[in-house]
C-alpha cells in the first residue's frame, strides 16, 4: 500500500467526516449500471470510484463490426427501470439515432455504439469520480474508510461508507509460457499481445511473418476474423490453436436464457454454497462462447479464401478440413494448446 498521508487531502468527505451510504470502486458497465439506476434516489447516497480519467470500454477491442453478446434490452437500466432517464432507447432518442436503430433491425448493438452509450451515460451522471485510485481500504467499526490519490494531481481523497461495492473487473493476463518470449525482447516492442491491445498493436502484429492466437473465446474468433480478412494484403501466417477441443458456440436458447432471470437468481443464491458452486461450474456454457453467427462468418470467409486462391489438387474442393492444410496461410487447431505448443509458436 501506499502512504497517503502526506499528500494533502483536499476532497470535502473529509473534510465533514460524511458517511455515505456506499462507495463503490471500479467504473465499469456493473457499476456503471449501479450508478444509473441509483442516480434519481434522492434516500441514498454513494460515491463511484475509477482510477482511469473517463470510461473507455475494452478500446483495444472496438472493432468496427463487433457486436455485443446480448441484445439492446439489457442495457444498464431497461430490465429494472424501462422508463430511467438512462436506458439505450432513450439515449437513441436524445441523439437522433432511433429510427436508424429500428430500421437496422438487429436487436444487437455494435460494440463501439455500446461505448458510446455507456460514455453518454457517464457523463449524465452525477456520482461518479474518475482519476481517483483507491489505494487503502479499511474496515473501522461498521464503516468502510477508502483512502486514494488523484493520479493527476496527487491529491489524495478520503471517503467513509457504511458498505462497499467492487467491481474492479479483471487484469489482462499472459499465460507463463509467454516469458520466454518476453526475456528475448524489449516489452515495448515484444511478439506478445494481449486481445486488449490488440488495436493499439495491430499494424506492428500484421508485419510480422507469423501470428498465433490462443484461446478459444469471443475475442479470440473476433480478431481471427478479422486478420483472416486481411490476410492478402500482407504476408502473414495466421494460426488458431485452442486448449478446447473444438469452438463452442455460447448457449443462447431461451430457456438456457431463463437461468438469468430474476426467479432463477433467487432461486439460486438460497441454495447452499457447495451446491452453488458445483452449478456455476457447469455453466460455462452461459458467458464463455461464440456467437454461432461469427463461427459461421469464419468458416464462409476460409471457404472464399480457399476458392480465391484456386484449386491446385483434385481434392482441393472437397476437403472437410478447410483450415489445416499445410499449402494454405491459415491453420485453426482446436484442442492442441499446451505450453510447449504456445513456446514454440511464440520463437
Amino acid at each position: 500500500m501506499h502512504d497517503t498521508s502526506t499528500p494533502h487531502v483536499t476532497d470535502t468527505a473529509e473534510t465533514r467526516n460524511e458517511v455515505l451510504d456506499f462507495v463503490a470502486i471500479g467504473i465499469g458497465p456493473f457499476n456503471l449500471s449501479l450508478a444509473c439506476l441509483s442516480e434519481p434516489l434522492e434516500d441514498v447516497n454513494g460515491v463511484f470510484l475509477e482510477r482511469k480519467a473517463e470510461f473507455d470500454w475494452h478500446p483495444g477491442m472496438l472493432l468496427e463490426d463487433a457486436s455485443m453478446q446480448t441484445p439492446f434490452m439489457a442495457d444498464m437500466v431497461s430490465l429494472a427501470d424501462p422508463t430511467s432517464h438512462f436506458s439505450f432507447l432513450n439515449y437513441l432518442k436524445l441523439h437522433d439515432k432511433l429510427y436508424n436503430f429500428y430500421i437496422r433491425e438487429d436487436f444487437f448493438l455494435l460494440r463501439r455504439e455500446y461505448n458510446q452509450y455507456c460514455q453518454w451515460a457517464a457523463r449524465e451522471l452525477t456520482s461518479l469520480r474518475f482519476d481517483h485510485d483507491v489505494q487503502d481500504i479499511q474496515h473501522v467499526g461498521d464503516i468502510y474508510v477508502v483512502r486514494g490519490i488523484r493520479p493527476s494531481t496527487q491529491e489524495a481523497f478520503v471517503y467513509r461508507a457504511r458498505k462497499l461495492v467492487l467491481g474492479t473487473g479483471t487484469q489482462p493476463y499472459l499465460p507463463g509460457a509467454a516469458d520466454a518470449v518476453h526475456s528475448e525482447v524489449p516489452v515495448a516492442g515484444s511478439r506478445v499481445c494481449h486481445n486488449a491491445h490488440y488495436l493499439a498493436r495491430k499494424d506492428e502484429l500484421t508485419s510480422q511473418p507469423a501470428i498465433t492466437i490462443l484461446g478459444s473465446g469471443q475475442s479470440a474468433a473476433e480478431i481471427y476474423l478479422d486478420l483472416l480478412r486481411e490476410i492478402d494484403q500482407h504476408a502473414y501466417q495466421l494460426n488458431w490453436i485452442t486448449r478446447s477441443p473444438r469452438f463452442f458456440p455460447l448457449e443462447y436458447g431461451k430457456l438456457t436464457l431463463e437461468m438469468t432471470s430474476p426467479d432463477y437468481i433467487d432461486y439460486f443464491h438460497a441454495l447452499p454454497r457447495e451446491q452453488r458452486n458445483t452449478l456455476l461450474a457447469t455453466q460455462k456454457g452461459l458467458y464463455k462462447g461464440i456467437n454461432l453467427e461469427l463461427i459461421d462468418e469464419i468458416y464462409n470467409t476460409l471457404y472464399a479464401k480457399q476458392l480465391q486462391r484456386g484449386a491446385h489438387h483434385p481434392d482441393d474442393q472437397h476437403r472437410a478440413d478447410l483450415a489445416d492444410s499445410r499449402e494454405r496461410r491459415w491453420r485453426l487447431q482446436p484442442g492442441a494448446l499446451s505450453a510447449r505448443t504456445a513456446a514454440s509458436l511464440a520463437s
